[in-house]
């Protein structure tokens, strides 16, 4: 019905390019409004023929109305002046509907099939005035004047004939009640009419501020394409009119012919495969003058129609650039072989000598590189250079330099690397350059730092092993040397520091008093005294206590020659102490803190216990009202009668509201360990029975066969608590089963050996948190827990992917969620299930796999076989 809807509502769209796509999409859906309007209209006379053949209602009028309709609809493809006014002429054949409908109760007496009838043409008129209205100033006229024609037929009854069969009051309450909902629904319609208005502003504003010239294409199914929408900047970058009509004609003349049959072909393809798509092209504007334009646009697939929203650029500069780098390859060419410095090309290839995925191998080297590794270019040509310069034993980190200049696009590196004469050390520069027509290229440069490497190292020993801070100065307080980490504290340079006075560097700079002192302890160790105590020293951030001291170098005549300034950060030694001092005051706070907590968290706990009571009475006992009350009307009313099938509908939401209120009511209590569970011997092979005799109604429905395969299993379980479980996943194995599907439902007692395998074996054995001193497992004779219960569903239906299972014991998680999901339900089934499972010692498992189904797996403690087990019979299966 629905794909027959859609297929009617396409072959009614409007092709009047003179108004805008919203009026032509009203048009459109006023049509089918319309058309449908006297559908029903004609339809229901012999309905109503049948229910009351002594009842009031001439043809003749049903015909006029529908005429009227019908009208409407063939004018408006003749007319402009129809089509510009279309929606206004429908609500005002809406208001004559309506006062047919009135009359024509008013002359029956109000009777029940007529009152329903009019009571339901009074919500769709309703509904189809609201949907084309602008302001809720025409829903409100038209709610009013039908509530006034329907109190005035009542009224003329009562006057001038006998009582009506349907009651006044309880019918101007209905009447007022749709009033009501309607208003409400369409000033929400309103609303979101008016958001998406500021949107499609919005939207429009924005694509004019984008720098590109941004396009709406869209390509029907009857063949014909063209532009919705095109951005105000296109003027400005192809240099042709932004209008939308016979834009794709004015940019292909633009085209050059080669480029222009292929950026037809590139459309056509886009369209048939309702691709992404892309294109590059030169573009003659008007001026004369050839740029280079890049076209892009993602599909989007809509009512007999794809969209195609995308955007045009000026590429002309970067066409430009790319002839310059090409130019600028060149110059380098010659600089390669020119430079006094190492240097080779290498390119990117899957190589036998690389455990990577993609080896350097050499495509060029310099004479520099020759003479400096000993290598001809003819022999390193199409090796990995790795293999040809690194030593033994850092393959791995030349590889991993390897894929960092790949994947970063630039390097700077210290490494080692051999030559003829010893392994010495190189500062390595490699860049990455990607061309479009062959795999990448990396530019590795190589300086060599070996002396330079071994003056550090012989610094390293003298420094790096000695204090965390570290220099050497003259007698006289010049600093020489300091060690790295003295520096990046301060962060600071070696020339920063190197030729001052240690008073005056920046780790000196603590206030005058502390500089003072400094220069008298440097000037008492120049005279060979070991001088050391407390100072602070200043960083690049902050200031920390240092345990400082100044060591005198002597020579052989006893005359110091160096100073060696050491410093140890001690600011962690006396924040200890600080802490401790302060460990007997935190530790006094923080029980009077618990203490407080387990006050507020009792009063917590009953004002929930309070909610929960309330909620089950004040919410349940109405609502088990409702569900009787339909129950009788549906019994007191024929099938046939709209009453019964809005009792129905009536008694089928309530009960479905009745099962989400007792879902959250048991998540509660089972959250807050007030579920009151009691744990006894509970046979699950008969409750999955049960379940699966009580859901084969529902499943034959679905088109769903379950399959028993069931042996004796007897769990030591709350009985209310195990048929939960069982109901829920077997309830949710059926929902998420497409037709054709089938169901296994599967009982078992579980061995020791496979419980104390099986993932679950420790939960199957300890008490859930909240279960209480009765929840322990029983014990057998041998002083063991009895095997686990296991109850086993698995359904050939949707699944879905295994790193979403977590999430799908979260309360009202669902596969699909929102107002357009396509499955029913609360979310809560498993989240209860699973609570449950875990308060009674037990678990639930999921394997599950997209598209291919889900399988559950329910573990409970398992019960003595001997404590009142009834006689089971061998493994069965039932089909």
């Amino acid at each position: 019905m629905s794909r027959l809807l859609l297929s009617l509502f396409s072959l009614l769209r409007l092709k009047d390019d003179r108004l805008s796509d919203r009026a032509k999409f009203q048009v459109q859906m006023h049509r089918l409004l319309s058309l449908l309007g006297a559908a029903l209209i004609l339809g229901f006379a012999p309905l109503y023929a049948l229910a009351g053949p002594s009842g009031t209602d001439p043809l003749w009028a049903r015909f006029g109305v529908a005429g009227l309709l019908v009208g409407l609809f063939s004018a408006s493809y003749f007319s402009f002046w129809i089509r510009a006014r279309f929606v206004a002429c429908v609500q005002g054949a809406a208001y004559v509907t309506m006062g047919w409908f009135a009359s024509i109760a008013t002359l029956n007496q109000f009777s029940v099939d007529y009152a329903t009838g009019l009571l339901l043409v009074y919500v769709m008129l309703a509904a189809v005035v609201g949907f084309g209205a602008r302001s809720m100033s025409r829903v409100l006229w038209f709610l009013a004047y039908g509530f006034l024609l329907t109190t005035a037929g009542l009224a003329t009854g009562l006057l001038v004939g006998p009582p009506s069969s349907a009651s006044a009051p309880v019918f101007l309450g209905s009447m007022s009640t749709v009033a009501v909902v309607e208003g409400i629904l369409t000033r929400g319609w309103l609303r979101i009419q008016e958001r998406i208005r500021e949107q499609e502003s919005r939207f429009r504003g924005l694509a004019n501020s984008l720098p590109g010239a941004v396009f709406q294409f869209y390509a029907r199914e009857d063949g014909s394409v063209g532009h919705r929408f095109v951005s105000e900047h296109t003027e400005e970058i192809l240099g042709i009119s932004s209008d939308p009509d016979g834009f794709l004609e004015r940019c292909l003349s633009r085209v050059p012919e080669g480029s222009r049959r292929e950026m037809e072909r590139s459309i056509r393809e886009a369209v048939e495969t309702e691709s992404r798509w892309e294109f590059e092209t030169p573009f003659d504007r008007p001026s004369g003058d050839r740029i280079w334009a890049y076209g892009a646009s993602v599909p989007e697939r809509r009512e007999g129609e794809n969209v195609f929203n995308g955007v045009i650029l000026d590429i002309t500069e970067r066409r430009r650039a790319e002839q310059a780098r090409e130019e600028e390859r060149a110059r380098l060419e010659s600089l390669f072989e020119a430079l006094p410095t190492p240097v080779a090309r290498c390119e990117a290839h899957a190589s036998e000598n690389s455990s990577g995925p993609e080896g350097l191998q050499v495509s060029d080297v310099n004479a520099a590189f020759e003479e400096a590794f000993g290598v001809d270019a003819s022999d390193a040509r199409g090796r990995d250079v790795n293999e040809i310069l690194v030593p033994s034993g850092k393959e791995g980190e030349a590889r991993s330099l390897g894929r960092r200049a790949l994947e970063e696009g630039t390097l700077r590196a210290e490494v080692q690397r051999e030559t003829p004469e010893e392994v010495r050390d190189f500062r390595l520069q490699a860049s990455c350059r990607r061309p479009g027509d062959g795999p990448p290229e990396v530019y590795a440069i190589y300086t060599d730092i070996t002396g330079r490497k071994r003056r550090e190292r012989r610094l390293s020993a003298i420094f790096n092993q000695t204090y965390q801070f570290t220099g050497l100065m003259k007698p006289d307080g010049t600093v020489i040397e300091v060690n790295d980490t003295a520096l990046q504290f301060g962060d600071l340079t070696r020339e920063e520091v190197t030729g001052k006075p240690l008073w005056e560097t920046h780790w000196a700079q603590t206030g005058e008093e502390s500089k003072k002192r400094l220069k008298e302890a440097i000037q008492r160790a120049a005279e060979g005294e070991l001088v050391r105590y407390e100072r602070p020293v200043r960083g690049s951030e902050e200031a920390l206590d240092a345990d400082f001291s100044i060591r005198p170098v002597t020579d052989e005549e006893g005359d110091v020659t160096l100073l060696i300034p050491e410093a140890r950060d001690i600011t962690e030694l006396k924040e200890r102490e600080r802490k401790l001092r302060e460990a007997k005051e935190e530790a006094e706070k923080a029980r009077r803190e618990a203490e407080e907590a387990k006050e507020e968290a009792e009063s917590a706990s009953r004002a929930k216990s309070a909610m929960l009571a309330n909620m089950s009475h004040e919410i349940r006992t109405p609502l088990t009202s409702v569900i009787g009350f339909a129950e009788a009307i549906g019994e007191e009313t024929s099938e046939e009668a709209p009453a019964s099938r809005f009792a129905g509908l009536i008694q089928k939401s309530g009960k479905r509201l009745l099962r989400t209120l007792d879902g959250v009511l048991n998540l509660s209590k089972l959250e807050a360990g007030r579920a009151g569970l009691t744990l006894g011997p509970v046979d699950l092979e008969a409750r999955a029975r049960e379940a699966a005799k009580e859901a084969s109604a529902k499943a034959e429905k679905k088109g769903v066969d379950v399959r028993l395969e069931t042996g004796p299993a007897r769990a030591r379980a709350d009985e209310g608590a195990a048929e939960i479980i069982v109901q829920n996943l077997l309830s949710n194995a059926i929902k998420y089963t497409e037709e054709g599907g089938t169901v296994w439902v599967r009982t078992r007692q579980e061995s020791r050996i496979q419980q104390e395998k099986s993932a679950g074996a420790e939960a199957s054995t300890e008490a859930g948190p909240e279960a209480g001193p009765e929840s322990g497992p029983e014990q057998t004779k041998d002083g063991r827990a009895p095997a686990a219960a296991v109850l086993e569903v698995e359904d050939t239906g949707i699944g879905m992917e295994p790193e979403e299972v977590e999430a799908m014991f979260e309360p009202f998680r669902q596969e699909s969620e929102g107002l357009s999901r396509e499955y029913e339900g609360t979310g809560l089934g498993l989240t209860v299930a699973q609570r449950a499972a875990e308060q009674m010692g037990g678990s639930i498992e999921v394997d599950t796999e997209k598209g291919e189904g889900s399988r559950f797996v329910a573990r409970l403690p398992g019960a003595d076989p001997k404590a009142g087990q009834d006689k089971a019979g061998q493994n069965r299966e039932d089909r």
